[in-house]
This record gives C-alpha cells, sequence and structure tokens, in this order.
C-alpha cells in the first residue's frame, strides 16, 4: 500500500469516527436508559481521543508537506491551519508534538 493510499484510508476512517462520536453525542443526550447513558458517557471520551488523533495525523501529513514546499516558518498557528485547510487546534497540537519530540520549533509565539 502506498502512501496515498494510507493516506486516504485513515481520511475514512477520521470521517467515520467524526460521525460515529457525532452519533454517541446525540445518544447519550436523547436516550432515556440509564445502562445506555453509562456506556455512552464512558465511551465518548475515548472515542473523541481516537478522533483528534486521527485528525492530527492528517494534519501532521498536510504540515509536513507545507513544510517541504514552504520552508519551516516560524509560522503562526492559524497561518499554517489557513495553508493547510487543517483546524488551528489540530495544527498546535501537532506543532507542539513535533517540537516535543526534538522536531524543532516551527510556529511563532
Amino acid at each position: 500500500m502506498d502512501e496515498e493510499e494510507r493516506l486516504r484510508i485513515l481520511a475514512e476512517v477520521t470521517d467515520r469516527l467524526d460521525e460515529l462520536v457525532a452519533f454517541a453525542k446525540t445518544e447519550l443526550a436523547l436516550n432515556d436508559d440509564p445502562d445506555a447513558q453509562d456506556v455512552l458517557a464512558k465511551s465518548l471520551p475515548d472515542l473523541e481521543q481516537m478522533l483528534d488523533d486521527s485528525r492530527d495525523l492528517l494534519t501532521m501529513r498536510a504540515v509536513l508537506d507545507a513544510f517541504r514546499l514552504h520552508g519551516c516558518g516560524p509560522w503562526l498557528v492559524d497561518q499554517l491551519a489557513a495553508l493547510t485547510g487543517r483546524d488551528p487546534a489540530s495544527v498546535e497540537r501537532v506543532l507542539h508534538r513535533l517540537s516535543d519530540e526534538g522536531g524543532g520549533h516551527f510556529a511563532a509565539p
């Protein structure tokens, strides 16, 4: 499997996770069954974390591609978000991870 195929599958998984989180939130708000409420309340934080992680993987690829094409900055988070089309919160998490893992400082404060 090549990189393009992996990214396509990751994007599909991310879309499905987004739908699942939205469904779980709706069910949590509307379901009257206490057992279902309990399961949903316990599961939702993990589902949301999985969604954030999946989005961040897509953002990581987009940010690294932007660095290759446009240089490593310094970039403001909002600038990189606009350039990559990714969510600013995800861009910020990715930049922190890159910095924490010894990837350097890519974003201006």
